[in-house]
């Protein structure tokens, strides 16, 4: 829905007194403009994953790409009369970053996340408000943020800036995830797709295939795309794909856009096409949570001579168990999905409980299967679905 509403922006000065919230006089960091009124159109939605509901109001621009990212597995509707938090959007139409970034930032406390990732550095805290300031990846423009417990509300302002347009949609993910951890979801390193409605799991180490079959899977099994690299699972069962950066193999990337990359790996080069969420879904059917069907551990060859092929095996409950809680140790992205700052005013990490998972409880009656695979190089093209078909429900298109 679209309305004309009252918005302030943020704004750099000098902040009169001493600390972070008292700090010196020659301090630096944001403070809220005066109220004015904005006289275009905004766009409002919820987007709601059972229990938790998360109101996103401002730029149309802006809050239509948190849909394009959190939908699914969120569900999207239009503004209702209660939500858990709420997250307000603008642009920073006047150029409000500071001139040196880098003096701003010396001496406060940051948040940095690993490989280039989000910074988060507290600008101020008093009056009941936190003040950030906010550089999406290196060199990137500075985006302000405010946070209000009080009111439940973050205001976050960002530049024109391509990498910068992406700190709305990591607020809402950063305001769903920790609520889930909290809540008893685990976070898996695995891609994910479903199949005849159920979801299916592709669990494996670092560049070891998953995001292939994930991708082969929606092209030759019809199945719908749920994670390239995250899954997040509820004590029941439930399977949720998680926005992130998606990496198609060279070969598998049907449609123009992206970013190309080429790496090698263990001496083979490796060439991938990047996408954002946004970007990948646009070209690929994306499923909502589903419950758990089925675990594929794909594992190489420990021989690197072996001229065997494909191997399948079923996998025995404490096998499967193992495979599971070796996906989930994921210490440093489950950290960084907690809301350390509290910027979306999720528990605060001395109160995280983060109960012990049953992991047989969620594998009941699921199969489990290892996939030995002789040279991963040759994973593209292999016949996967047929070596599968004997364990798995499967059946190319």
């Amino acid at each position: 829905m679209t309305k004309p509403q009252t918005s302030g922006a943020l704004a750099f000065a000098a902040e009169p007194s001493g600390g972070l919230g008292e700090g010196s006089q020659d301090a630096v960091g944001p403070e809220p403009l005066p109220q004015t009124v904005d006289t275009a159109p905004e766009l409002a939605v919820d987007l709601v994953l059972d229990p938790w509901r998360l109101r996103v109001v401002g730029v149309p621009s802006l809050v239509a790409g948190v849909s394009t990212v959190m939908v699914p597995p969120c569900t999207v509707s239009d503004a209702g009369p209660s939500v858990n938090w709420t997250i307000r959007v603008d642009r920073d139409e006047l150029d409000q970053r500071p001139e040196d970034v880098n003096a701003l930032l010396a001496d406060r406390p940051m948040l940095t996340s690993p490989h280039g990732g989000p910074r988060l550095a507290v600008a101020s805290t008093g009056n009941g408000l936190l003040r950030l300031l906010g550089l999406y990846r290196p060199g990137s423009a500075a985006a302000l943020m405010e946070v209000d417990r009080v009111q439940r509300l973050t205001r976050v302002s960002v530049p024109y800036d391509d990498s910068s347009r992406r700190w709305p949609d990591w607020l809402a993910r950063l305001f769903f995830s920790s609520r889930m951890l909290d809540g008893g979801w685990r976070m898996l390193h695995a891609s994910a797709v479903t199949v005849n409605g159920t979801a299916v799991l592709f669990v494996a180490g670092s560049r070891g295939g998953k995001s292939t079959l994930a991708h082969r899977a929606c092209d030759e099994l019809g199945a719908r795309f749920m994670a390239d690299d995250l899954v997040m699972i509820g004590m029941g069962g439930i399977v949720a794909g998680w926005p992130t950066r998606v990496g198609v193999p060279e070969e598998l990337a049907a449609s123009s856009g992206g970013v190309e990359q080429e790496r090698r790996v263990g001496g083979v080069l490796r060439r991938r096409v990047l996408f954002t969420p946004g970007e990948h879904r646009a070209i690929v059917d994306w499923a909502p949570p589903a419950q758990l069907g089925a675990v594929v551990h794909v594992v190489p060859d420990p021989d690197e001579e072996t001229s065997q092929p494909l191997r399948a095996v079923a996998l025995d409950p404490a096998e499967a168990e193992a495979v599971l809680a070796g996906a989930a140790s994921v210490p440093g992205r489950r950290l960084y999905s907690t809301d350390l700052l509290g910027v979306t005013g999720g528990p605060p990490p001395g109160q995280i409980t983060w109960p012990t998972p049953s992991w047989a409880d969620m594998l009941a009656e699921v199969p489990a299967i290892r996939l030995t695979v002789p040279h991963l190089r040759d994973l593209p093209h292999a016949p996967v679905w047929e070596t599968l078909a004997e364990l798995l429900e499967v059946a190319a298109q």
